[in-house]
């Protein structure tokens, strides 16, 4: 079975935030970048949820910062985690809270993504702090 659209954009816009977090990516470059990936343009629901959540996430990413910051371990700030691991937080944290998608499936996707992109155990970072959003 191939990816959902929601799926694709959340995968996607994922990879935008990172290129954000790590070059400072502009709003613009970003929405140009999700126009340009094939499989996103080809559809105009995906395009438009892909756009949706890069630009609630940017527009939001202090107040989530600071959020995701209260449910790291003891010791543990936004800033020590990786490069994907926070945009992959980012993105589904605005998801949940912005979007009318359910907390497990927002969980659940961002689990997917961080066993995809990130380390062995990130997964599980990812769905504790999660779990602990809202």
């Amino acid at each position: 079975m191939g990816k959902t659209y929601r799926r694709l954009a959340r995968e996607k816009a994922t990879i935008a935030i990172y290129q954000n977090l790590l070059v400072d990516a502009s709003l613009d470059d970003l929405m140009l970048f999700i126009r340009e990936e094939k499989m996103i343009a080809e559809s105009e629901k995906t395009l438009e949820f892909a756009q949706s959540l890069i630009a609630t996430t940017l527009n939001n990413k202090d107040s989530y910062i600071n959020l995701l910051n209260k449910y790291l371990k003891k010791g543990w700030v936004f800033e020590r985690l990786g490069m994907m691991e926070k945009a992959i937080l980012l993105i589904a944290t605005c998801e949940m809270l912005e979007f009318d998608t359910p907390k497990e499936v927002a969980i659940n996707e961002a689990i997917l993504n961080a066993k995809k992109y990130c380390d062995d155990d990130a997964y599980k970072l990812i769905n504790g702090v999660l779990g602990k959003v809202i």
